[in-house]
């Protein structure tokens, strides 16, 4: 979702569902449903470079305002997290890789 919409309003996960039909134009009834393969590969086909970069920069805005919230940043297994607005520091590793690929 993160990468059609700003996520910064999702207090918990039964939130995301009316979103995720907002975002990729879809009309999910349950999460089981959007967790299906063939609905979210579906759905992961919506995806273009242009919105993996602006999911970049949507969660780099999310764990900026996270830190300035005071909120602790934990770490495990080498991935670092917030858990009171989950976040997580996967943008980093994409970032990187799209960089060495020349793609930003």
């Amino acid at each position: 979702m993160i990468h059609k919409i700003d996520c910064s309003f999702l207090a918990h996960r039964d939130h995301y569902l009316r979103h995720i039909n907002r975002a990729f134009g879809e009309e999910f009834t349950e999460l089981d449903t959007y967790k299906q393969r063939s609905n979210f590969q579906r759905v992961l086909g919506k995806i273009s470079l242009d919105d993996v970069k602006a999911a970049i920069r949507r969660a780099k805005s999310i764990m900026q305002r996270n830190e300035e919230n005071g909120l602790r940043l934990l770490e495990h297994k080498g991935f670092k997290y917030y858990t009171d607005n989950p976040s997580l520091t996967i943008h980093e590793s994409v970032e990187r890789i799209l960089k060495d690929c020349g793609l930003m």
